[in-house]
């Protein structure tokens, strides 16, 4: 079937109801009569023309009568063809509505059919529950019968209906077939007439361009002969006029000098006293505007900071009164349940007083217990720390020794170069190799450094014995050996300002226990914890971490400036990043625990052994392992790519061979018998002889 037109063709002179048919023939005999009007119009507006104009050029007036010519081969040309396409369009808009009317009709009739089953359907429901009831089996034979015929009849009335519609299905299969025919004729009918225009287009265009050509050479002739004669008699009259006109022009020359110079003196004199007149008056009436604008100003802005002023302290006096007379009420209920829980709590603190002392006690002598129990710890640890080294060490130098056989097998096998023992495999055969505990006879002394909590002891009793405020006076030798020369009392306020604004480094249940110690006491105990924090283990740490806390500024000058609380923070990071001491030893009090047959033992040298073992394999060793590594990838992902195609070839294949089957199923089906056009003669022949061949 054809497809609905997009656009409304309006009526057509083919059309099945005389409403629409008259309208079409009005309509046509409308247009008609434009196109007549508009000739006319155009052969008016030529003759209006040559009255006005004579010497219009023959070839405009040919052109002219051309193009008309022209258009009206085309417009009757479109017409011609155009009404072909209206012709089917109206037959499509019949179709449709014919259409339209059996789809109502036929769905109509099924609904009707649809109720008139339903009821039927009911009715037999019925009388099945009404069988229930019945006992006698020729009643219930009879009522069987019945209920047969009934059944039977709606079902012959569904068939009848069925064959109805394949019925009105064969007839549009038959009128479509029609249709398609129809439309063929008119696409030949269509193209016939377009042929059939173009050749009278073509003849008319070269029948008018060789009129065109014919006039335009004869008004060349004409023309030339004309602007000939023209030229000369202007030429002619061009010098008589030129001579007449230079002498009227010297005498129109003076007059205007003449004439100008008197009006130039008149106008200048007038100019003057207009300009010094309007220049006085505009600046009296500038000093009167200033004057007024100036004192309007003023008042204005009096009025209204007097104003703003009186209600704004309206407003607050309003707000002070309300708010200090909740605040007196506030106060008042504040000062009440203060004062109550002030009893309780001065109570309730006098008793966990008297249970925080007794826990005290009880951690106190914990404390010691473990401290016992620390020498042994230590020593444990000692010997797992060297144990661990050396599973490490076997099982990283195991490793080494693998890569260098795989770079070995790697260089000789897949790239074929010869290999040699690189230079940093000598770290396997133990060069560079820090020393373990009780490996070497020299152990360390370790009596010659305090731990940072006995030497932070020490600074606040001396602070306490100098018994001043001043920050630079009682120097002592504290710290002389390490090359400092801060006084205690300096390295007091270090500590005390460590501990203000770093306490949040201290356990909440610590802070609760060193509350009924003393000052110096609890210092020292948050002291222990903060450097446990920040890794602070010796004398010379809390060296380092008190030139953080001072102010840089001239060494020579012996006052030292503390930094601000709030820089704190900063200092402690700084200390933190740069690390402690590379030469940090266990402090007296822990060696003393020791045993005395373990040694200590220099770790500066670990991080660059154990880093050598990481890196036993060259960088141009790895620049080519990297190499073969991108090559070998490169390989694998043309295979990839050559195993996808294979299976596209292959989804290919399987998918031609089930298009062959449906083609040989579409070619060879009985179907294609009864169309008048079946799909062998549309196909290629070409294409038909290949799919043979290939079958």
């Amino acid at each position: 079937m054809s497809s609905p037109p997009e656009e409304n063709p309006g009526p057509s002179v083919d059309s099945k109801k005389k409403d629409e048919r008259v309208l079409a023939r009005r309509e046509r005999i409308i247009k008609r009569n434009k196109n007549a009007k508009h000739e006319g119009s155009s052969v008016n507006q030529v003759k209006d023309e040559s009255c006005e104009d004579k010497q219009t050029a023959k070839s405009r007036k040919q052109i002219t009568v051309s193009n008309q010519r022209i258009e009206k081969l085309r417009y009757d040309g479109s017409e011609l063809v155009t009404n072909v396409g209206v012709a089917a369009m109206a037959r499509e808009d019949a179709r449709k509505v014919e259409e339209e009317k059996s789809n109502k009709e036929r769905r109509e009739k099924l609904e009707a059919e649809v109720k008139a089953s339903m009821e039927r359907f009911e009715e037999i429901t019925k009388r099945w529950d009404s069988a229930h009831a019945l006992k006698v089996p020729q009643a219930l034979d009879d009522m069987m019968t019945n209920q047969r015929e009934l059944i039977n009849s709606m079902i012959a009335e569904k068939e009848k209906i069925i064959q109805t519609f394949q019925l009105e299905l064969k007839a549009k299969d038959d009128q479509y077939v029609k249709d398609l025919k129809k439309q063929a004729e008119d696409i030949d009918l269509i193209i016939e007439r377009m042929n059939a225009q173009i050749k009278n287009l073509q003849k008319a265009y070269r029948e008018e361009l060789t009129k065109i050509d014919q006039a335009f050479e004869s008004e060349r002739v004409e023309l030339l002969d004309k602007h000939r004669n023209e030229w000369e008699n202007l030429m002619q009259q061009r010098s008589n006029k030129e001579v007449d006109y230079l002498k009227e022009a010297e005498q129109r020359v003076e007059d205007f000098s003449s004439q100008l110079q008197h009006l130039r003196v008149q106008d200048a004199e007038e100019y003057n006293m207009v300009k010094i007149k309007l220049e006085t008056d505009v600046q009296v009436l500038e000093q009167q505007l200033q004057a007024m604008r100036a004192t309007y100003q003023l008042n204005s802005e009096k009025l209204d900071y007097n104003f703003q002023v009186l209600k704004k302290r309206d407003d607050e006096n309003t707000i002070t009164k309300s708010q200090q007379k909740r605040k007196i009420t506030r106060l008042q209920d504040t000062l009440n349940n203060l004062k109550g829980k002030f009893a309780k709590q001065e109570s309730s603190f006098r008793e966990e007083n008297q249970q925080l002392a007794d826990v005290y006690k009880r951690i106190t002598d914990q404390f010691k217990e473990l401290q016992k129990k620390s020498k042994h710890f230590q020593a444990t640890d000692t010997k797992k720390f060297i144990d661990v080294w050396v599973m490490n060490e076997e099982e990283a130098v195991d490793l080494a020794r693998k890569v260098l056989d795989e770079d070995r097998i790697i260089f000789t096998q897949q790239i074929g170069l010869d290999w040699t023992v690189p230079e940093t495999a000598k770290v396997l055969e133990g060069e560079g190799r820090p020393l373990l505990a009780g490996e070497s006879a020299k152990v360390t002394s370790t009596s010659s450094l305090k731990s940072a909590k006995a030497a932070a002891d020490d600074i606040i009793r001396a602070a306490s014995e100098a018994g001043s405020g001043n920050l630079d006076q009682s120097r002592s030798t504290f710290g002389t050996d390490k090359g400092h020369s801060y006084s205690p009392v300096l390295i007091k306020s270090v500590l005390e300002l460590l501990c203000a604004e770093a306490d949040f480094l201290v356990e909440k249940k610590l802070v609760h226990l060193l509350t009924p110690l003393e000052h110096d006491e609890r210092l020292l105990m948050k002291l222990d914890s903060i450097f446990k924090a920040i890794g602070v283990e010796t004398e010379e740490d809390i060296n380092r971490l008190t030139e953080y806390f001072i102010v840089k500024g001239d060494e020579s000058n012996e006052s030292h400036t503390l930094i601000h609380p709030n820089q704190v923070l900063k200092a402690i990071r700084l200390f933190v990043s740069e690390g402690a001491s590379p030469n940090r030893v266990l402090t007296q009090k822990q060696a003393v625990e020791f045993d005395e047959t373990i040694a200590e033992r220099d770790s500066g040298n670990d991080a660059n052994y154990w880093q050598r073992l990481a890196q036993i394999l060259p960088k141009t060793h790895e620049r080519k392992w990297d190499a073969l590594l991108a090559g070998i990838q490169k390989y694998h992902t043309v295979l990839t790519q050559r195993a996808k195609l294979i299976e596209e070839t292959d989804k290919l294949q399987n998918q031609n061979s089930e298009l062959r089957m449906l083609l040989q199923q579409y070619i060879g089906s009985r179907v294609n018998q009864d169309l008048q056009i079946p799909p062998t003669h549309t196909i290629p022949t070409e294409m038909l002889r290949d799919y043979a061949i290939e079958s």
